[in-house]
């Protein structure tokens, strides 16, 4: 089975979903090639994503852990409520936030919930294309491609900021846009760059 689909149907923050509206939910978003046939299988797809940077080469799941143990270790303000394999749930004040990360983006709406999600994954034309047209989904999820080193986020959170901060200092790396995201909101009228 696509690791997405799998990953899908045993979240059980997605619930219940007929054949059909999984079928047309995988058709949104860009195409997850893994294949795996039990759910530890769709952890390692997630946690184990290679993610090649200048100087190093880590795993998403590598990602995750160093930066629930900053959150635990470093950060007086941030709280990590639980610590899942793939998901953290933090706390920062009053708003609680998840990091995690994915095999795939399907019904990616509903993982958020309880707060804003950061999903870590792959970055795809169709998912730039997605939050271009949802403006509730652009409000609640944020996503971030570490091997790209590109987001596509209008969402506010601190834990997210926190979370780009902990990149640069840690790993060395800056995340940007996604260009093909910010052109779009431009376009649309969503946004304007000022100039000047």
């Amino acid at each position: 089975m696509n690791a997405a689909v799998a990953e899908a149907l045993a979240d059980t923050r997605i619930g219940q979903v007929s054949d059909e509206e999984l079928a047309a939910e995988a058709g949104r978003w860009d195409a997850v090639v893994a294949e795996v046939e039990t759910e530890d299988e769709v952890d390692e797809v997630r946690r184990g994503r290679a993610i090649e940077w200048a100087t190093q080469t880590v795993t998403q799941g590598e990602v995750l852990d160093a930066f629930r143990d900053y959150c635990r270790d470093e950060l007086d303000d941030v709280e990590v409520l639980d610590a899942m394999p793939s998901r953290l749930e933090l706390g920062w004040r009053r708003e609680r936030s998840t990091v995690e990360v994915r095999a795939g983006l399907l019904f990616c709406e509903r993982l958020a919930a309880e707060g804003p999600a950061l999903l870590l994954g792959p970055l795809g034309p169709k998912a730039t294309e997605r939050f271009l047209e949802d403006a509730n989904l652009r409000s609640r999820v944020a996503l971030l491609d570490l091997e790209r080193l590109e987001k596509i986020a209008a969402v506010r959170s601190s834990v997210f900021v926190y979370f780009e901060w902990f990149l640069r200092d840690a790993y060395g790396v800056k995340i940007l846009p996604d260009n093909a995201f910010t052109g779009g909101l431009v376009e649309r009228g969503i946004i304007s760059l000022g100039m000047g």
